[in-house]
């Protein structure tokens, strides 16, 4: 208990840089400052949008507005939540193993991300939406995780389920889009197609239940807008359902999609 309480107490010293400020990485910027990190270690970048501007002027994050280069050499914790299909045009970071890279992409595996930061301290965790982080119940697949990153998961009070091999983390990547499916489809109705899916990661089915009890009771719609990233996995999800797929089909749809995007270049 004591050790976690020094590793709390050192988490709040280190400087951290998130590159891409869009829903996710926004969300992560105002809780860590609603936990009392410094404003101070605390960097965004983004991509130039008006719309994402003034998103942070309204947060009151412009101060922390910093470009690529400035956040790849001041920071000892890199959060890197741009969409996949970004992530190549980004360029070589050039760190070393002093800095931990924590992933909040989809589809982009460990190996590329080692390859193109230089650091070989990388974690990928794929959360719920930002609604969730912002209000401390999001729930998240975490993969080759280390003490810093666990503790950030548990200050910023991620529900987290460790894999163990990192293909299962896909199944994660569907489950983080859960919430805003079960805005759009009723959990209960579509069961049977839930535990269908689940039959080649039994896993599924706890974090199927805990993420239908995410699903605001109104402003649905909103919900559903704040968390699909234009041409990502919960998009493809939405679409194929309204489409006229069934769940079990959508969900496959979103698999595909994933897959789709770790062959982006």
């Amino acid at each position: 208990y004591r050790i976690s309480i020094m590793i709390s107490e050192d988490f709040f010293k280190y400087n951290i840089g998130i590159i891409g400020a869009g829903h996710i990485g926004q969300a992560l910027a105002l809780k860590l400052r609603d936990i009392g990190f410094p404003t101070d270690n605390l960097k965004l970048s983004y991509n130039g949008s008006i719309f994402t501007f003034s998103d942070l002027y309204d947060n009151e994050l412009v101060d922390n507005i910093a470009d690529n280069s400035k956040i790849v050499d001041t920071s000892d914790i890199i959060i890197v939540s741009v969409p996949p299909q970004m992530f190549k045009k980004l360029g070589e970071f050039n760190l070393d193993d002093s800095t931990t890279v924590i992933s909040f992409m989809a589809g982009v595996k460990t190996s590329d991300i080692k390859k193109q930061t230089g650091s070989s301290n990388v974690v990928r965790v794929i959360p719920t939406g930002p609604d969730t982080i912002r209000d401390s119940s999001a729930i998240a697949g975490v993969y080759n995780s280390c003490d810093i990153a666990d503790c950030m998961f548990d200050l910023l009070g991620f529900d987290t389920f460790n894999v163990e091999c990192e293909d299962d983390l896909n199944y994660m990547i569907i489950a983080g889009c859960l919430p805003a499916v079960f805005a759009k489809v009723d959990y209960d109705e579509n069961i049977d197609d839930i535990k269908k899916f689940s039959e080649n990661f039994p896993l599924f089915m706890d974090v199927a239940k805990k993420a239908n009890d995410l699903v605001p009771s109104e402003g649905r719609d909103e919900f559903i807008k704040n968390t699909a990233t234009k041409g990502g996995v919960t998009e493809a999800i939405i679409e194929a359902l309204d489409g006229g797929m069934s769940l079990f089909d959508a969900l496959n749809a979103g698999l595909d999609r994933n897959i789709e995007l770790s062959k982006l270049e």
